[in-house]
């Protein structure tokens, strides 16, 4: 029953596919005010802009979100055709045609499943003199990862006679909800040179993380002979009543409402005392008229729980020793007691409660980029990244062409191997006519469309801003017209000149 639990949530997963990278396709779009989040040194053709789901009528069509998540296997990996007299037939790894150590061979030491959300409520920015751009932007943020360690498959697969340790060490959830206020820089220090820093104001609503996961069950020489040892700590500020027992160890806890009283709203959801504060910094080089190199951090910051906050800890060790049960002597009621939930948390856990405040950090991303200018209307890129997740780094790469065929629109094609998938081709674009700006990103739509068995990711962010003061020629397009004329020059002799 445990095996088959296990496959049906990775099925379940694999089959919404909702899936958080977000947006790396936006990086190398100029054009979109956004793409600042990600790449801070890069300031949009325009001398003011402004969005946000609170701007009338155009702050709604569609509205300012963006949402993601990334799955650590696709659906072929749990629901695919077996062989033989199987071949017409759809089977799991649990299926005896098939073989169970394929699919844990795809599985990494902890697998994460990571969802992400934000929410802008106000954006804008404006240009400053001929060198800087500011910008604010004021969101709501969310993001959430479930681990799961390889272990804890192997375990239910295979039991405990062939996992004599299973070490579920990075099993556990963290999930953040907080308000941000951002307020951003870009400054032009050179013709060659740009420069981009954002400072961000957060304050914490809602958090669950595991701060340290050790969570061990060995097995002795005899099968039916299992220790635990467990050092498992869980702290969160989500309003609970707590009640423990006469040694002091949490006997009974229950989710308190706070919200029945509206007066608690301002406390528990707005200015909730959990403050915290983050960076994002970056910039842009020309090397030469062909070629750009941008390098830029995302989300480098912390934030303090100090209201409401709750720490939970396990400390166990050789807490749990099933020696299993003798079956001349097993009575029905025996049997009814030693299933019960509760009587199995009272025989091998003691938990501890203290009311302690606690730091988290973000999920930090590294970029790292060049653009080369094929001509005036057309750039490509290359994006190498690294987001920083408990347990784990993870890595991905992305090849970008960028298409700028009208006054009015802009278009990107991404390619990317992320979440050790190959399949992912996105596409983004911006479209304004008039003052209104319309725009679309995500780094897998094509790729879930075309290999909706084989994806393990999808992401979007879509919005429209009112923009005023755009330029057709600028910093941004003069190194394309560069490159351009430089073609021509180099090709003269030969009787070539690039369109």
């Amino acid at each position: 029953m445990v095996k088959r639990l296990l496959i049906i949530v990775f099925f379940v997963a694999s089959v919404v596919r909702v899936s958080a990278q977000i947006d790396n396709t936006m990086y190398f779009m100029d054009r979109l005010p956004q793409s600042s989040y990600i790449n801070p040194a890069q300031a949009p053709n325009c001398k003011f802009y402004i969005g946000g789901v609170i701007v009338p009528v155009f702050g709604q069509l569609p509205p300012p979100i963006t949402f993601a998540a990334n799955l650590p296997i696709d659906y072929n990996d749990v629901i695919f055709h077996g062989s033989g007299e199987y071949s017409d037939s759809l089977i799991t790894p649990l299926h005896p045609n098939a073989n169970v150590d394929d699919f844990l061979k795809k599985l990494r030491k902890v697998n994460y499943v990571t969802t992400d959300f934000q929410l802008s409520l106000l954006n804008f920015g404006f240009k400053s003199g001929e060198k800087s751009f500011f910008t604010f932007d004021l969101s709501e943020r969310m993001f959430a990862g479930a681990g799961l360690p390889k272990s804890l498959f192997e375990f239910a697969a295979k039991g405990n006679d062939a996992v004599r340790l299973a070490d579920f060490t990075g099993l556990g959830v963290n999930a953040t909800y907080y308000h941000q206020l951002a307020l951003g820089l870009q400054h032009q220090f050179s013709k060659s040179l740009s420069m981009g820093l954002r400072a961000k104001f957060l304050i914490g609503v809602a958090n669950v993380r595991n701060a340290e996961t050790t969570l061990k069950l060995t097995t002795a020489e005899k099968t039916n002979y299992i220790n635990v040892e467990a050092e498992y700590i869980v702290n969160t500020n989500v309003p609970l009543e707590v009640t423990l027992d006469d040694e002091g160890y949490v006997s009974d806890i229950a989710f308190n409402n706070v919200f029945e009283d509206k007066s608690n709203i301002t406390k528990y959801a707005l200015l909730t005392g959990n403050y915290g504060a983050a960076l994002d910094f970056g910039f842009s080089k020309d090397i030469n008229s062909f070629f750009t190199a941008y390098f830029s951090v995302e989300d480098l910051g912390v934030i303090n729980w100090k209201k409401n906050a709750s720490k939970f800890g396990l400390y166990d060790k050789d807490s749990m020793k099933f020696e299993g049960v003798k079956i001349s002597d097993l009575r029905v009621d025996d049997f009814a007691d030693m299933i019960d939930p509760d009587s199995i948390v009272a025989n091998f856990t003691e938990i501890r409660y203290d009311e302690q405040s606690y730091v988290t950090t973000l999920p930090t991303k590294l970029y790292a980029g060049l653009r080369y200018y094929a001509s005036k209307r057309m750039s490509l890129g290359v994006l190498g990244k690294l987001e920083f997740l408990p347990y784990k780094v993870r890595p991905s790469m992305m090849l970008t062409a960028n298409f700028k065929p009208f006054k009015f629109t802009a278009a990107t094609l991404s390619y990317s191997c992320m979440n050790g998938n190959f399949n992912n081709i996105g596409v983004g674009f911006t479209l304004h006519p008039g003052i209104s700006q319309w725009y679309f990103v995500s780094d897998n739509l094509i790729g879930a469309a075309l290999f909706p068995t084989n994806s393990r990711e999808i992401s979007f962010r879509m919005g429209c801003n009112l923009v005023f003061g755009c330029v057709q020629k600028g910093s941004r397009d003069s190194r394309s017209n560069n490159a351009t004329l430089m073609n021509k020059k180099k090709h003269k002799n030969k009787g070539y000149v690039p369109k």
